[in-house]
């Protein structure tokens, strides 16, 4: 009866993925894991280990470890990021970082520190305007339009991983009834309910303007693709 009668509240939840798994993200995880051996020596056995740990702790949706390049000696930043109830990429909890520590004290090399940091989300959007062949029903062709790029974007990037702003492109022209793609132009999203991430758009543009890069702590997000992605049709 007592132990019937113990109630726990939680002001927030310690598990991060709350999503099933891409069968890609599936593919990859059971690669690294059979590759890391129940041991932590590169960098691949340490994000194996880490996407690995029991869900009663929690579970992280994106990590990446880097060596420290200020430290003299092995030690270890692993960024992390968990994801809330709405699938948007958020701040791990601290319960969720303490039970990470101790699940990877079971793995990692003997000599080695390890860091756990929280990574950073910036939030954009993608604005496109195209051309249509003549005769072709102007709102059902752009409907087209976004629904592919919503798509797109509904798989979660990983730490350091850039947008390939080229592919957006083929993606509007390979549309039925688009004859061309004009313009794609990526926006920074900002102020509440988006990241307060500071990120230069301009600066971390290539020269050709076909690839957005990013740091290797940060991850891109469409945080709302049905608001995000905007399209004109000429």
């Amino acid at each position: 009866e007592v132990v019937a009668s113990i109630e726990c509240y939680n002001e927030s939840p310690i598990v991060g993925g709350i999503t099933r798994l891409s069968k890609e993200e599936i593919r990859q995880s059971a690669i690294d894991t059979y590759a890391a051996q129940n041991r932590a020596v590169t960098k691949l056995d340490y994000e194996a280990i880490v996407y690995g740990m029991n869900p009663k702790f929690g579970s992280v949706k994106r990590c990446a470890i880097f060596q420290d390049s200020n430290s003299l000696k092995r030690n270890l930043n692993l960024y992390i990021l968990s994801q809330n109830s709405n699938n948007h990429l958020t701040t791990a909890s601290d319960t969720l970082k303490r039970n990470l520590k101790t699940w990877l004290m079971r793995y990692k090399m003997l000599n080695d520190t390890i860091d756990i940091l929280d990574g950073k989300v910036v939030n954009i959007g993608i604005n496109f305007s195209a051309k249509i062949l003549p005769g072709r029903n102007k709102s059902a062709v752009l409907k087209s339009c976004l629904t592919r790029l919503r798509n797109t974007s509904a798989a979660k990037k990983y730490f350091g991983e850039p947008l390939d702003i080229a592919r957006l492109y083929k993606i509007i022209n390979s549309v039925p009834g688009v004859m061309d793609c004009l313009k794609v132009e990526v926006v920074l999203k900002t102020g509440s309910p988006y990241s307060s991430v500071r990120y230069n758009l301009d600066r971390n543009l290539s020269a050709d303007g076909t690839e957005l890069k990013v740091p290797k702590n940060v991850i891109l997000e469409i945080k709302f693709p049905n608001v995000d992605i905007k399209g004109t049709l000429k």
